[in-house]
């Protein structure tokens, strides 16, 4: 038995709502019960964690060994004539997990020759990049090719000096005041209350979702380059332009964002940041201050002095009074917004097509989740049912909001 340190695992372990992560993979042929078997076993001989259970005994979290772990009880498979497997996700996103906090469920459609596997997680124990690299490693034709994604980017002395000193002032006084406002706010929950009361079942099956077509990797990289952004900057600013688009009213909306801080050195490895933005900037504005924000993220010391405050002093509080202020923010948050650099799926040894992931919405945000696949962005928004009201027209004012950006310079 070993105590669980990781100040976000214990929260999302805290949390009586089910935080999960569903990833699914699609595979382009029928993939056998030998090799599935041989896959699973695989993972959880990689990740020990995984026969492992999470337990609360005096405000302290525990790893404890599952008794008599049984495959049997967190795999299955199943031989589909469904030509669409998305048509599993609902089920999979409301199952509930047990003391094994992870899921594997396999579709098979032998006439199309085609699979896919859905992975469900309980968030306490893995991000998103913890994850993938659970479910690639078996994959890899080459074992030095799993490496963590590279997250670094070039910057001159003059600008490690400002990120280092203005840089770190501004996001510290920013983030304070964000943290205050939440803090004698009252949230905005009375409409998912009001749904969820309506509604006699589970909260967890309030769980809703939007799976957007995929957009175009080089097409986006290539419009980056030319504004001097990234990547990153341009799909935070598709999210924020979307909200314009979708409410048709100018406001300030809170976001938070996951960013990695240990590469894959924990069971969570991000430290989460707020952050605030008015969503009727015109293209060039709105675009320039999410990159000045982000790279203040990237470069200042701010990160780094952020997380250890988390982990070091915010650790020692009541896991319940610092759950209650946890929720207070997710609850006043518009968007969550995680961005994952996919895994390289041609250097797998087996075809893999694509790979998209969502996450369990808590309240009435928005969860933006973004990940890379070949030369495809894969957008999957998720939400508590009912906050979305019209998911056709949400759909299109993201398309709508990427043909705005991608004809700014036009």
């Amino acid at each position: 038995m070993s105590i669980v340190t990781n100040i976000i695992s214990k929260l999302l372990k805290e949390d009586e709502n089910e935080a999960c992560i569903l990833t699914f993979c699609d595979f382009e042929q029928e993939l056998s019960e030998e090799y599935l078997l041989n896959y699973i076993n695989e993972i959880i001989k990689n990740n020990p964690i995984l026969k492992q259970t999470i337990i609360k005994k005096n405000n302290q979290f525990f790893l404890c060994d599952i008794e008599s772990f049984n495959i049997n009880k967190c795999f299955s498979i199943k031989y589909s004539e469904k030509t669409n497997f998305n048509t599993y996700i609902k089920s999979m996103l409301n199952k509930k997990l047990s003391e094994y906090n992870f899921y594997m469920f396999v579709c098979i459609n032998r006439e199309l020759k085609k699979s896919r596997i859905f992975f469900k997680i309980h968030h306490s124990y893995a991000d998103g990049y913890k994850l993938m690299n659970m479910l690639t490693e078996p994959l890899y034709i080459k074992k030095e090719d799993n490496k963590p994604p590279a997250f670094k980017r070039e910057k001159n002395m003059l600008n490690s000096i400002y990120y280092y000193t203005i840089g770190t002032v501004i996001l510290f006084i920013t983030t304070i005041l964000i943290l205050l406002k939440n803090l004698f706010t009252f949230n905005k929950t009375n409409k998912t209350n009001k749904i969820n009361k309506t509604n006699k079942t589970n909260v967890n099956i309030l769980t809703d979702y939007i799976i957007c077509k995929s957009l175009s990797l080089d097409e986006i990289k290539q419009f980056a380059i030319e504004n001097n952004i990234t990547i990153n900057d341009f799909l935070y600013a598709l999210m924020i332009k979307t909200d314009k688009i979708y409410t048709k009213k100018e406001r300030i909306i809170q976001t938070v964002s996951p960013i990695n801080v240990s590469k894959l050195n924990k069971i969570n490895n991000f430290c989460p940041i707020l952050n605030n933005i008015n969503n009727s900037y015109d293209n060039i504005n709105l675009l320039e201050k999410v990159n000045n924000t982000f790279n203040n993220f990237k470069y200042s010391l701010f990160i780094p002095m952020f997380d250890s405050i988390i982990n070091n002093f915010v650790s020692y509080i009541n896991p319940k009074i610092l759950l209650h202020y946890h929720n207070k923010i997710i609850n006043n948050s518009h968007y969550i917004y995680s961005n994952v650099i996919g895994p390289p799926i041609d250097k797998f040894n087996i075809k893999v097509s694509d790979i998209k992931f969502l996450i369990t919405a808590k309240s009435s945000e928005i969860v933006y989740n973004i990940i890379s696949s070949k030369n495809n962005i894969n957008i999957v928004c998720s939400f508590k049912k009912g906050i979305v009201k019209d998911k056709k027209y949400f759909k299109k004012c993201i398309y709508k909001a990427y043909k705005n950006l991608m004809n700014t310079n036009k």
